[in-house]
């Protein structure tokens, strides 16, 4: 069962990788296709009680509004710089989690411990990187933004379970080997301190992108 007999209240490390941690990667897959699907209606049928001139305002993308931008007077291009900054930031950090995952999984392999469904996490990952460079594929995922945004906070979540559940067991277990409980929970609490800075991100370049959209 997912309780371990050792700790008779303590999640299992098996279900953690298997169960909790990989379960909202699985949410956020299902809810990205039937988001896709449904934004790729919405794209081709819009409403025809919406003005065409407003279909067409929220059909623009940040990169099309950034490219009408007017070049001086009221702080855009400075705002636009900083968009871009964060843009980067972004990325890199996502790029920074994807490889501290594959540290995590390279590093339970080698001690032998299983590394469960956790490989899922690096195709989430991956996704949603492409998903925020496409622009959610220009409008055809409907609410993406916000589908990335609760991915963050579900992994930053699911992942401070697992920490909280192996800091019980204590840090000094699995001592000696070439994986402690220690630099586990150390890794762990790295990568939710960085889904969290994602979180921000995600809300901040979502905020300035839908204003620019509004104009």
């Amino acid at each position: 069962g997912p309780l371990s007999h050792l700790y008779g209240q303590i999640v299992t490390s098996c279900f953690l990788d298997t169960i909790l941690v990989p379960l909202c990667t699985w949410l956020y897959l299902a809810t990205l296709i039937a988001s896709t699907i449904i934004g790729t209606r919405l794209f081709r049928h819009p409403s025809s009680n919406v003005p065409r001139h407003r279909r067409f305002r929220d059909s623009k993308t940040t990169q099309e509004v950034e490219t009408n931008e007017p070049a001086a007077g009221d702080g855009i291009p400075q705002r636009t710089k900083s968009h871009k900054a964060l843009s980067i930031l972004y990325y890199l950090l996502l790029l920074a989690q994807i490889l501290m995952c594959v540290l995590e999984i390279v590093r339970l392999s080698i001690t032998h411990l299983g590394v469960g469904l956790l490989p899922f996490t690096l195709v989430v990952l991956i996704t949603a990187a492409a998903v925020r460079f496409t622009k959610g594929l220009r409008g055809r995922i409907y609410a993406w933004r916000y589908l990335n945004l609760a991915l963050w906070v579900a992994l930053a979540v699911t992942n401070g379970v697992k920490i909280a559940q192996e800091t019980k067991e204590g840090t000094g277990s699995r001592k000696g080997s070439k994986y402690p409980e220690a630099d586990e929970i150390t890794d762990v609490a790295v990568m939710i301190g960085v889904y969290a800075v994602l979180a921000l991100l995600e809300i901040t370049l979502s905020v300035w992108e839908l204003k620019r959209m509004a104009l």
